[in-house]
């Protein structure tokens, strides 16, 4: 949504202490890891956009929280995600030179937020070229440590070590759609064939367009897992700006979406 759209269909702006306030409703100060997936278009005009948010989840989970987020590039970095907006004739030329995944320049197509968070001291990316996470706070770099191409979002995975160690979902302004973190659960259900994937990356120095096996995704019933996981789970949602916002314990919902995956 352009920002004149944003603006013409604001009547009170969002400021800081309106997310303070719902960020205490959610219960956050008293979370230690938070996974944060965060769609700004879904809300009114917030003053200071991406950054207020980022500055309002800090001063509520306070700064020894620690904070991941999707930081992923498949436009960038795969090409058989090409662009159908795009001249086919192009299609060779950019499978020629599109560059290889950097984790420090790489685009991130998750939102402002997570392209703001980048920018902050301390955060670090883990290294796959298509479904890459960021982190900050304590034992980031071991979240994001060893996240091997294989396994975009399983086994190895900081998703594995987030599941493991208890973490919690914050969703500001998303569905279930967009949370890349249930892919876990795909994993897990074994419900999935492999397919094969394509990524730039460096190899001993060198641009390579690599190949490798990894699970065929399917995120198109996450909405209707996410309704009947609500319907067993008190999920309390509160509302800012026009966008509904919950907390979501990470293990019970892959808990359930491996279980609900294995029967639909």
């Amino acid at each position: 949504m352009k920002s004149i759209d944003v603006i013409s269909k604001t009547t009170k702006p969002v400021t800081k202490a309106d997310w303070l306030k719902l960020l205490k409703q959610l219960n956050l100060a008293s979370e230690e890891l938070l996974i944060v997936y965060t769609d700004l278009k879904s809300f009114d005009y917030v003053i200071g956009g991406a950054q207020t948010i980022i500055e309002a989840i800090y001063e509520v989970a306070g700064y020894h929280t620690t904070i991941i987020m999707p930081a992923h590039s498949i436009n960038q970095t795969c090409p058989t995600f090409f662009d159908e907006s795009l001249p086919k004739k192009w299609k060779s030329t950019i499978y020629k030179h599109t560059p290889a995944f950097d984790s420090e320049v790489s685009p991130i197509l998750a939102g402002d937020v997570s392209e703001t968070f980048a920018r902050n001291r301390n955060v670090c990316r883990s290294e796959h070229p298509i479904a890459s996470y960021l982190a900050s706070g304590r034992k980031a770099d071991w979240f994001m440590a060893n996240h091997q191409l294989q396994s975009m979002f399983g086994e190895n995975s900081p998703l594995q070590k987030l599941y493991a160690q208890d973490a919690k979902i914050l969703c500001l302004g998303v569905d279930y759609t967009q949370l890349t973190a249930l892919h876990l659960a795909e994993y897990l259900a074994n419900c999935r064939t492999k397919t094969t994937h394509e990524a730039v990356i460096l190899e001993n120095g060198k641009r390579a367009l690599v190949e490798f096996e990894d699970l065929a995704l399917d995120s198109s019933q996450f909405n209707e897992l996410g309704a009947a996981y609500e319907k067993i789970t008190n999920v309390q949602k509160y509302s800012v700006g026009g966008g509904s916002c919950f907390l979501l314990d990470y293990r019970s919902l892959i808990d359930f979406a491996t279980d609900y995956l294995k029967l639909n």
